[in-house]
């Protein structure tokens, strides 16, 4: 299967093969997001990471045609609060989107 994963800040010089940033994994059925990870080499240095567009808070079987992004420590913290102080009118626009 296929997923794309995004890259973001300091993570982006870690991987070879990248094009504007993402590169696209051909991955096994069943693989999780850890796996993902550990693939790209990256384990232990993504401290946040959304997966379709929603952070993700727990590890998770992907599927194909899914979607990673990963943040390192030094922009997680950026996102985290960008994400939980949306006001609440965006927030139920991005409900109904989802």
């Amino acid at each position: 299967m296929r997923v794309t994963v995004k890259l973001a800040g300091p993570l982006r010089k870690e991987v070879q093969g990248l094009i504007d940033g993402e590169i696209i994994l051909e991955l096994a059925e069943g693989t999780k997001v850890s796996q993902a990870i550990d693939a790209l080499g990256l384990t232990g240095k993504v401290r946040m990471l959304m997966h379709n567009g929603k952070a993700l808070k727990q590890d998770t079987v992907l599927t194909e045609g899914d979607r990673l992004m990963l943040l390192p420590p030094s922009l997680a913290y950026n996102m985290y609060v960008a994400t939980n102080f949306l006001a609440p009118s965006v927030r139920e626009q991005i409900k109904k989107q989802s």
